[in-house]
């Protein structure tokens, strides 16, 4: 268990800065994220490679590949795939990015709540970490059958934890026998992430690092 969770920063460093208002998902985020010295950031990928939390093209997002070199391998990345349409396009950027050394495979890790693709990452990029996203506690079969497919983490909303904790963290204590890390999304006051450090979360993700760190 971490005893102080990793800070991941959600779709980049956004909001209220100095005096600046920046953009979730944006190359300005990204860099400022850099900038601040964040361990890993976490953006979202849909078809198209467009980086956007939503659906539906946005001619004015980065691509997943301007994203990765905005980063330039200076922060670790979360790249959530939201279209499982977009996962081996996506996979190939990731390998040319691996192989042209900007990243190393311990700084990528990909995600889902489209538990097929978090499956399918992990057989084509096995030297990457795989999570599955889920806003639920999941049941010992369910964990072992993730498990027994290589799956390295579990991405839960914070409610979950407050879940868990009511019923003897069951859910914690058996992913840990497996030997999954529990990351924890989204915590964005003082108040949760401390209930998280309790909870032996291994990262958080935050919009307001700002807070937390």
């Amino acid at each position: 268990m971490a005893s102080t969770p990793l800070i991941i920063y959600h779709r980049g460093r956004h909001g209220k800065v100095g005096m600046r208002e920046i953009k979730e998902n944006t190359i300005e985020a990204f860099e400022t994220a850099v900038a601040e010295y964040a361990h890993m950031i976490e953006f979202d990928v849909w078809t198209g490679l467009c980086v956007s939390h939503d659906p539906g093209q946005n001619s004015n997002a980065p691509t997943l590949a301007q994203a990765l070199n905005a980063i330039g391998g200076l922060s670790g990345v979360n790249v959530e795939v939201k279209s499982p349409k977009a996962l081996k396009e996506a996979l190939a950027v990731i390998k040319s990015a691996l192989n042209s050394r900007l990243f190393s495979p311990k700084q990528i890790v990909i995600s889902s709540f489209h538990h097929a693709s978090a499956l399918l990452a992990k057989i084509m990029m096995p030297q990457l970490r795989a999570g599955i996203i889920t806003d639920g506690v999941l049941e010992p079969v369910y964990l072992k059958w993730l498990r027994k497919h290589d799956i390295d983490n579990l991405h839960i909303e914070w409610m979950n934890v407050y879940m868990d904790m009511e019923n003897d963290c069951r859910f914690r204590d058996y992913a840990r026998s497996l030997g999954f890390a529990i990351w924890v999304w989204t915590v964005n006051d003082r108040e949760k992430f401390e209930v998280m450090k309790k909870y032996g979360a291994d990262a958080v993700f935050t919009d307001r690092p700002d807070i937390l760190k």
